[in-house]
This record gives structure tokens, sequence and C-alpha cells, in this order.
């Protein structure tokens, strides 16, 4: 029997980086541990892509523990495909596709440079039909640590410059092409297609993104992890792959100003808050939202597919009668078919739902 909310298992996921702690952390664990295993995947109903590694079957699909045993979260939804992702979604009899995977990420490393294919460059160039914008809400910083990311070329080296880079794996030239762009907890940023990227060390976050695994890589070892040949251009070679960078040089001011996502208030009560982080301005992919609760709240579902994660505090969630008990670190899904549900929290508790846009892909 379809259920209208269902408390999700932690599911990690192993990366070509090191972190982790982060997330033990925010689930409260007495024991934070980094190791290769730097993200949890919520919800997930995509298989991870780790080049190099012993492969793991299915690794990365949610799995969740139901009467019958443990089931793929996606089969779990089809089921009753109109329920959990409302009617006229998921295309019909024939397959679907979520349009995002959400994750929780902890880097005690700063990340290879890479980036991603913008929506038109892949829709154009490659024949497919996403590109891989992402969106990062920070949640915590180790302590000792400046946060930042890199961002966009701070002095760009143009396409033949860039090339040359690469090809020589100049550190020092490759080093010079970014300043650090700082971030504080509590903010959300914007990470377009074709703009060269990586998270500093010691960030927690939730990263949200299109339903896309392309990425070129283009640092091949960093801190003694190296990137296999496979899992740098995409299976393309470098030419192809240098089409897809932005090389516009921006300052520091300009990424801030460009990039990171001012939160707008949708709803306020005396119970709770509700904040638009991220919406179809930016992508036709996916929302996201957070729920800042004080006070026992009933709350009017949006009637799409949520997948969310507690971000801060604990909560009861009741829906017709079905009682979760939620706190930091845990993730949930909430059904399309929910009209209404309460949230009685113990003192506070931050809420991050994550759900489609109009873009939920039929394949």
């Amino acid at each position: 029997m379809a259920t209208g909310l269902m408390k999700l298992p932690e599911n990690r996921v192993r990366r070509n980086y090191t972190g982790g702690a982060g997330i033990d952390r925010l689930h409260g664990k007495a024991r934070q541990e980094d190791n290769n295993m730097p993200e949890e995947w919520v919800g997930s109903m995509v298989e991870a892509s780790n080049p190099g590694m012993e492969p793991i079957a299915h690794e990365g699909l949610a799995v969740v523990e139901t009467a019958d045993g443990p089931r793929f979260l996606r089969d779990i939804i089809d089921d009753d495909r109109e329920f959990y992702l409302g009617a006229g979604a998921g295309g019909g009899e024939g397959g679907w596709r979520l349009s995002f995977l959400l994750k929780i990420l902890d880097s005690a490393m700063r990340l290879h440079v890479q980036a991603h294919p913008s929506t038109r460059f892949a829709n154009e160039v490659m024949g497919m039909p996403y590109g891989k914008l992402e969106c990062y809400y920070i949640l915590h910083v180790r302590d000792g640590i400046s946060p930042y990311i890199r961002l966009g070329f701070q002095h760009t080296p143009g396409r033949d410059g860039w090339r040359e880079i690469v090809e020589k794996q100049d550190k020092a030239r490759m080093d010079g092409c970014f300043e650090k762009i700082p971030v504080q907890v509590g903010e959300v940023w914007y990470i377009p297609g074709g703009m060269p990227h990586a998270i500093g060390e010691g960030i927690t976050m939730l990263e949200i993104m299109e339903p896309s695994d392309l990425v070129v890589r283009c640092e091949f070892e960093r801190e003694g992890i190296v990137v296999p040949e496979d899992g740098r251009f995409m299976g393309r070679g470098l030419d192809f792959c240098l089409d897809i960078f932005d090389y516009t040089e921006y300052s520091k001011e300009e990424i801030m100003e460009k990039c990171r996502i001012e939160p707008r208030v949708l709803e306020e009560t005396d119970a709770f808050r509700r904040v638009r982080l991220v919406d179809e301005t930016l992508t036709s992919c996916f929302f996201v939202e957070k729920l800042e609760v004080t006070a026992p709240a009933l709350v009017r579902h949006n009637q799409k597919f949520n997948l969310g994660v507690v971000c801060a505090g604990s909560c009861a969630m009741e829906q017709n009668g079905q009682v979760l008990s939620l706190k930091a670190g845990d993730s949930f899904l909430i059904a399309a078919g929910v009209e209404t549900y309460q949230i009685r929290p113990e003192g506070s508790a931050q809420l991050v739902m994550v759900y489609p846009g109009k873009d939920m892909n039929t394949l």
C-alpha cells in the first residue's frame, strides 16, 4: 500500500575524493570519519559511476526496507506512479526519470577542478536532454577552515592556454586561473554549466543537480587521488571537451553577484516560514525550498514528489495517521498525492525539500 510519507535510509556512495565526517556529524554519530564515501545520495534513482574503482552492483540506488523485504525506491514508486509523482508525471506507461539528484556532500579536501556541459551544449552538440547545472546549500564548515569554492576563471587563460595547462597538468598555472570565492553557512550558490569549479575543503553542503553524469575533470591528481583516464573527458577527448568551458573572465565580485542566490520568503506564519532557495529562473528541472518550523503546524503540500533532508533540529511529521520521527541528517519523501501534513518540532527544525520543475523527463 502506498504511503504518503516515507523515511529514507542513509545511502552513502564512493567518490574520487575524501570526506564524509561532516555527514556523520550531521547525523549525530559518535564516530566521525573521513573516507572514500563522502556523499549521501538522497532517495536516489541514479546509479553511481566510479571509474577506476571495483564495481558495486546498483551503487547509488536508494533501497527501502518493506514488509516484503528490501526494494529499490524507484520500483516502489512504479507500483503507484500517479500517487507518488502526480497525475501526468513520469511518462504514463513508458519509462521515467526524476529530474534532479539530491546529495549531502562533505569535503575533507579541495575537489578536482571540473566542469559540466550546459543544457544548450548537451542538447545541440551531444544530443542529450540535460546538461548539469548544480546548486549548493551550505550546511556546515569545519573548525579552523576559511570556506571557499573555485568558480569561474578570475584570470582566464583562453581556450588555447587552458588546453596547454590541462595537457601539461601545470598545477601552478591552473591554480593561477582561480581565486578563492568565500562562502558561508546558509548561503545558496548556483553553478552554471560550462563554468569551471571546485569545492574547497571542510564544507558540508546539500548539492542539487540536473539529472546527468556529464563531467569534464581537468585536474588529474589531487592529494594523491588520481582521476583515471576514462573519468576525465566523458570518452570524447580533450579537443571536444574544450568547447564546454566558459572562458569569460569574472572577478570575485562578479561571481558573487552572478552565482550567489538570494532566498525569497514565500509564506510566513506564527508557526513556520517557507523560503524559496532555487526557482525556475535557474533551471526547469527542480525547485528547492526550506521550511523553518518553530511550533506545531499544518502545512499545505505542493502536491509534487518531494525529497527532503532535516538540516537542523528534530520533528515529527504526520499525515493520515502515519507518523515519522525525524532528526538532523534524516531524509524523507512526501508523495504528490498528499494534500496536507502536520509538523511538530522539538523546539525548532529546518527542513530542505526538492521537487521537480516542468522538466520531469520521459524516456
